[in-house]
């Protein structure tokens, strides 16, 4: 090349311009916060052959390869085919053309300012393609036809919005969520925001959300066309139409769309510290014009960008490179006069080099621009340069002497994709991995729940998920029955809720139903026994609703597991528990509770000093009443079970009046800790040797040693009026049963009582489906009025033998049914049939409302003021309940041993029934006890000592 030409000097110049820093770094661009200041639009003068040279430029600047090339777009100003500008439409031209019914012409107004987007827009460079928002909004609505008149337009208008926001330009990531939390974020925004079109477009256009209406706000705040007096951007954009048009100024139309254009660059190029992908452009778009004249289109073109940089005073990053044959009238420079640029790190530092000889016109600009945009001048953004080209052939801009100078700086380390990605994805590990142990529920942990899940609290220890909850996202149960039980109290809990909801007045009282819901050895698992616990509460719950009076509470279950055997129980005391009741007042007590053994005695004493009334249902062991001053028991003790016993043993008489038995053994397991067991077996032995009935004891301490029991029926000699009385728990029972009647025939095995235990297997078909078909089981039965309504009951028939039932017990039996009904919508409980109430139902229904008929009597007593703990004890001693189950009384006991229990028989185990009753306390002197029509003719009874 030769050396009378200025090609390396002007490809020195180009890089100047279009580098930002030649050494970018995030930390010292935030820390020094230099102003950087926009380039000027260079003129070059005197080039012959334009359209080879601005298309050596344009490989020049791509010759670095795809991933690393400059932001750059070309121009031919002189093409034949480029259209020209279309400010002020000529509607009768437009109207009588082919695209007269179409309401989009297919002009542009600036056509030039479109090629320039269009080539920015393609996105070939690692820095990403440039969006242009706000300008395909303006251009949009410029080549929009509308019908309507001025009044009417903005609402045509809007109807054609959803066109223009499904093309995405507008709310791209650049117009909305990029600004505000970057591109991924943006994406699942608009991904969101995508299933409501109507409400995307209302926050669109209301210009009201900062992020989501950027477009049309920045339209309503710019400077030109007065946006103020439209009022809204629906009405300043129906000034923009080519129908409404006319009467604006064409040079305030063209500059709107030049400063749209330009507000796109400077929002690609605008640094934001949570935008990486900002600082990865690290080189201004070039704009290359060929062909350039004065009073041309392009020349208004250029004129406009310096109008808007002077009135603005804002900054974008277009680099503007025009070349023309003729000079311009302003002042030219020469290109070769400037200075060497390669030393710079950006151009502004240019100013702090010494002036050279002759002037460098580069310097002069940069040292003199701030005072001539103050001065607005007329060609203050502008820099002619003349040049020196070959004026034959096209300049060889690709000599290897320039290769690798239009390659734009690495971007900073901190913006580079690999290192946001690993910043980005570091702190997310460590943060999930802190989650996890933090937060169980994450990774998908058994028995776990979010810290601010309300109503659920539960830990797995030992294996068994312990706790409480009242609402199904946490379920006590493998078993179908109670799981479905379970869902139908907490449905319940949220029927309770909105009915106080809409009568804010009805108290909603909370109970903690206490028991042990799952199982270590699922051998020994039975669930029955807590599914009829669940069922008494759930229909007290629904008596509750059908009520509407304020005077009648709203009625809320609490259900924790205390473990396998109540194993946990201590330890649910002491943190879910103690944490629930110290932070809802409406917690008045707790109900159920499981397994009289040491652990529920300490978990009953804990309790009390927690301040909280307990309500056993089933536990009958001695002494627990000691545990705490605030522990009631629904059901007789074990002392009264026993008196039960020996009663019956001594008043049962066979067919011909004759005494039934004269001895009983005792069968019971060898289980310290276990203080029903052990308190029962004591309270019998006694009571039989103070009567002077014979006895005899048989213990084992594991199962399988039942079998070494002698069979009665395969014992020479066996006494037949010796009553073999159970005194173990209902998970050896089956084993015991077979045990005692090997070698029976049908009708002639020993007779059997069982302990209260045993009503666990009665109530339940697939427990009793284990046991001898031919087995005839007398049993002792707490609430012995519900075990006596046969399987009426749940078909809700309430009935008692030839007696009348009171109405609690029609309305216990009509409820039951319903939810009956209700759990046979679960999976696997379609067939579900119930053979008849149980005990645990009855007695679960009756504390339940013994809580109930408190509350109402203590709001008597404090007018207005909502119930609390220690009232609902005081009332729990004042007044007698009249239930199911008899008579709950602990005005001078808080266990209420006048509560009903009754030795029962049936000899059809597991089947329908009826269950037939042999004597029944509380009783009357000389009677049996039994309600009329539900004696037994199996055998008689008669008053011991007759």
């Amino acid at each position: 090349m030769p050396d009378a030409n200025d090609v390396g000097k002007l490809l020195e110049l180009l890089r100047a311009l279009e580098i930002p820093d030649a050494r970018p770094r995030v930390l010292r661009a935030l820390v020094h916060g230099r102003r950087t200041l926009p380039r000027p639009i260079v003129e070059v003068v005197g080039v012959t052959g334009y359209p080879g040279l601005v298309g050596e430029l344009y490989s020049w600047l791509s010759e670095s390869g795809g991933r690393r090339a400059t932001p750059r777009a070309k121009v031919d100003l002189r093409a034949p085919d480029l259209p020209r500008m279309l400010l002020t439409p000529d509607l009768n031209a437009i109207d009588a053309g082919p695209h007269a019914n179409d309401p989009e012409i297919p002009g542009h107004c600036l056509p030039i300012v479109q090629q320039l987007v269009a080539g920015f827009a393609a996105d070939d460079t690692a820095m990403g393609a440039i969006k242009f928002p706000h300008y395909r909004t303006a251009d949009w609505l410029t080549r929009q036809r509308v019908t309507a008149d001025e009044s009417e337009a903005p609402d045509e208008l809007r109807r054609r919005l959803p066109k223009l926001l499904r093309s995405g330009s507008p709310t791209s990531r650049s117009d909305t969520a990029e600004g505000v939390a970057g591109d991924t974020i943006s994406r699942v925004v608009f991904g969101v925001l995508a299933l409501w079109p109507v409400l995307r477009l209302w926050l669109w256009v209301s210009g009201r959300i900062p992020g989501m209406s950027k477009v049309t706000r920045w339209f309503l705040h710019q400077r030109y066309l007065a946006p103020e007096l439209s009022g809204s951007f629906l009405g300043f954009a129906s000034r923009l139409t080519a129908s409404h048009r006319v009467d604006e100024n064409e040079e305030q139309v063209a500059k709107l769309l030049v400063h749209a254009f330009l507000e796109d660059l400077r929002d690609a190029y605008r640094r934001r510290i949570w935008r990486p992908s900002s600082w990865r452009r690290t080189a201004y778009p070039v704009a290359l014009l060929g062909g350039l004249t004065e009073g041309s289109d392009g020349a208004r073109i250029l004129t406009w960008i310096n109008e808007i940089r002077n009135e603005t005073g804002l900054f974008d990053p277009l680099v503007v490179v025009a070349l023309r044959t003729e000079g311009p009238s302003r002042e030219v420079g020469e290109l070769s006069h400037i200075s060497d640029l390669r030393p710079l790190r950006t151009l502004e530092s240019i100013v702090d080099l010494p002036a050279p000889q002759p002037p460098d016109p580069l310097q002069e600009w940069v040292r003199e621009i701030d005072n001539r945009r103050t001065h607005r001048q007329a060609d203050a953004w502008f820099l002619a340069l003349r040049a020196i080209l070959p004026p034959d052939t096209a300049p060889r801009v690709g000599d290897a002497r320039f290769r690798g100078l239009a390659l734009p700086p690495a971007p900073p380390l901190a913006a580079r994709s690999w290192f946001v990605g690993l910043c980005v994805l570091i702190p997310i590990l460590l943060a999930v991995a802190a989650t996890l142990v933090y937060f169980p529920p994450l990774r998908g942990a058994e028995c776990s729940h979010w810290p601010w899940t309300d109503g659920v609290s539960v830990s797995l220890r030992d294996g068994e998920c312990v706790g409480y909850s009242d609402n199904p996202r946490q379920i006590f149960a493998d078993d179908p029955e109670l799981s479905a039980t379970q869902r139908e109290v907490f449905r319940l809990n949220v029927a309770a809720a909105d009915a106080r909801e809409k009568n804010p007045n009805r108290p909603l009282i909370s109970l903690v139903y206490f028991a042990g819901l799952s199982y270590v050895d699922t051998n020994v698992r039975y669930p029955h026994a807590q599914v009829e616990e669940l069922a008494g509460l759930a229909v007290q719950q629904q008596r509750a609703l059908l009520a509407s009076d304020e005077s009648e509470p709203l009625l809320r279950i609490i259900i924790a597991n205390g473990g396998s055997d109540m194993r946990q129980a201590g330890w649910v005391v002491d943190n879910p528990l103690r944490e629930l009741v110290a932070g809802d007042p409406s917690v008045l007590g707790v109900v159920g509770i499981d397994r009289s053994n040491d652990e529920t005695r300490r978990a009953i004493t804990r309790l009390g000093e927690l301040g909280v009334p307990a309500v056993a249902t089933t536990l009958s062991a001695d002494g627990l009443d000691q545990a705490s001053p605030l522990y009631f028991q629904a059901a007789p003790s074990n002392a009264v079970q026993a008196r039960l016993v020996a009663d019956y043993v001594q008043g049962a008489r066979d067919r011909n009046g004759a005494p039934r038995y004269d001895k009983v053994a005792i069968y019971h397991p060898e289980a310290v800790g276990d203080l029903y067991v052990t308190t029962l077996v004591e309270d019998l032995r006694k009571e039989l040797t103070t009567r002077g009935v014979a006895q005899e004891s048989m213990s084992w301490r594991e199962q399988q040693q039942l079998y070494r029991f002698p069979a009665p029926c395969e014992t020479a000699g066996f006494d037949r009026r010796t009553l073999l009385f159970f005194a173990g728990r209902n998970d050896d029972f089956p084993t015991f049963a077979k045990s005692v009647s090997r070698g029976c025939l049908s009708g002639q095995g020993p007779a059997i009582l069982g302990n209260d235990a045993v009503t666990r297997l009665i109530t339940d078909p697939k427990a009793t489906a284990a046991l001898p078909a031919n087995l005839t089981v007398r049993y002792v039965s707490k609430a012995s009025p519900v075990m006596l309504g046969g399987a009426d009951c749940v078909s809700g028939v309430g009935k008692l033998g030839d007696q009348p039932v009171p109405f609690e017990h029609e309305q216990l039996c009509t409820e039951l049914a319903k939810l009956i009904e209700a759990l046979r919508g679960y999976p696997d409980l379609a067939d579900y049939r119930p053979t008849w109430a149980g005990d645990r139902t009855g007695l679960a229904f009756d504390v339940s409302g013994l809580f109930i008929q408190a509350v109402r009597n203590s709001r008597g007593v404090l007018a207005d003021l909502p119930p609390n703990r220690t009232a609902i004890a005081v009332q729990l001693r004042e007044g007698d309940y009249r239930g199911v189950t008899g008579t709950l009384g602990f005005s001078t006991s808080r266990v209420a041993d006048g509560s009903s229990i009754a030795v029962l028989v049936t000899t059809a185990v597991g089947g329908a029934g009826p269950q037939r009753c042999l004597m029944m306390f509380p009783r009357q002197s000389g009677q049996d006890g039994c309600p009329s029509g539900t004696k037994s003719d199996l055998e008689g009874w008669a008053e011991p000592g007759r």
